[in-house]
């Protein structure tokens, strides 16, 4: 079947996506219109999603499209912002069926609706090339209260939300570098590197304490993504590895081959969110949150005591797109 061309495309899938928003204009204009809240900040974040390098080309069109939008949510999350709204920009390998185009879309407006985010505009475009996404994603958060990097203090606590090292563990099932016996530990660990859930509910509790929190998401690795809050707040941090939050099949997986450790402090797309602040404050935000260190005022060192209970420096080791190593 010949696929349709791209006015045809847009009007057919995404339209009927964008139809809860009167700001999109029913995507037949060149731009979104909309008004920004009274004592509200407007955040807004972009994310770029290229195929084999984000997500594997050969993954279900269903889980791309909610992995596009989520990795975008959670930066919101990170600023402590509520989702408005989001401009998607498609670029569909030619050879890639319409049906597969069909399953996206479809997908991508179901999570449109379960996040409550307004799909506002975009482009679309065929590429000789792998396929890609890159979606901007904006949000309101009270003013004064958008959470930031640069707001950790020596004293604060370090926390993280949920479990970490399971996406990363779940890519290396999926590229056969992991074998995991539970069938149901496999299941779970592969849904967290295709599903990922953003924080949004306790990035925006944080934010609403009106108290200095510095917060991130976790996107390219605790042992990367903690060196970007002490580069920008002029801390450092200590890390314990024994209360780093491990999933049950996280934990079984370090059991097995303490290896996997390193994917644990080291590996992505957990997106999960990190966050420094008054102990007092950061044990508020609910029994989803862990603490696993303190901030210090050695500027960017970053130690970690070990199981063992020895200290050293943790290995940045982080995702970096421009890296040779």
């Amino acid at each position: 079947m010949q696929r349709s061309g791209e006015f045809e495309l847009i009007a057919r899938y995404f339209t009927p996506i964008a139809r809860r928003s009167a700001a999109s204009l029913g995507l037949t204009d060149d731009a979104a219109i909309f008004s920004q809240n009274p004592g509200q900040s407007c955040v807004v974040t972009c994310d770029a999603l290229v195929a084999d390098v984000h997500f594997r080309a050969i993954d279900a069109p269903e889980t791309i499209a909610r992995k596009v939008l989520r990795v975008n949510l959670s930066d919101i999350a990170a600023m402590g912002a509520r989702p408005t709204g989001v401009v998607l920009a498609c670029g569909y390998n030619r050879d890639l069926p319409e049906d597969w185009i069909v399953a996206f879309a479809r997908a991508f407006g179901e999570d449109c609706a379960y996040w409550q985010v307004d799909l506002l505009g975009g482009d679309t475009v065929s590429t000789p090339g792998p396929s890609f996404f890159s979606l901007t994603a904006m949000g309101e958060v009270p003013a004064e209260n958008a959470l930031r990097r640069d707001q950790a203090k020596p004293g604060d606590v370090v926390a993280v939300t949920g479990t970490l090292g399971d996406a990363a563990l779940g890519l290396a099932i999926l590229q056969d570098r992991l074998i995991i016996a539970d069938p149901a530990h496999q299941d779970f660990l592969t849904d967290r590197y295709w599903l990922p859930q953003p924080r949004l509910q306790i990035g925006i509790k944080a934010s609403s304490l009106g108290s200095r929190i510095a917060a991130m998401d976790i996107s390219d690795g605790l042992a990367g993504d903690i060196r970007k809050i002490t580069t920008a707040s002029n801390v450092g941090v200590i890390l314990d590895q024994a209360a780093i939050p491990l999933s049950a099949a996280g934990r079984a997986a370090t059991m097995q081959d303490t290896i996997t450790w390193q994917q644990v402090l080291a590996g992505g797309d957990d997106y999960e969110l990190l966050l420094c602040g008054d102990a007092n404050d950061i044990a508020r935000l609910g029994d989803d949150v862990t603490v696993i260190g303190t901030v210090t005022d050695q500027k960017d060192q970053v130690l970690i005591r070990g199981l063992d209970g020895k200290m050293a420096e943790l290995a940045k080791g982080g995702f970096d797109h421009f890296s040779k190593s």
